[in-house]
């Protein structure tokens, strides 16, 4: 279960990362060309300050779950454990 906290880390890296980065930039980069006049459908700058926070607060989120899966897996095989051996005595 480990794979999932850190597959869980390297998203949350990655959403850092494009946080990090330059919104407009990415706007103009991958979506400006699917309009006809971008300059109308330009995200204003409260939009881009939400995508920004989405994308951290994203990377809390995923990094938190891939913590939980960790700790659930961890109790799992403690429990596993006790089972396996006799009057939980090892």
């Amino acid at each position: 279960m480990s794979g999932v906290l850190i597959f869980a880390i390297i998203m949350a890296v990655v959403f850092v990362a494009v946080g990090l980065a330059d919104q407009r930039k990415m706007w103009w980069r991958f979506r400006a060309r699917w309009y006809r006049n971008p300059e109308a459908n330009e995200p204003s700058d409260a939009a881009m300050t939400g995508m920004r926070v989405l994308f951290f607060v994203g990377a809390a989120l995923l990094v938190f779950a891939g913590c939980q899966a960790q700790e659930a897996q961890n109790d799992m095989d403690r429990i596993e454990q006790e089972m396996d051996s006799p009057y939980g005595l090892d």
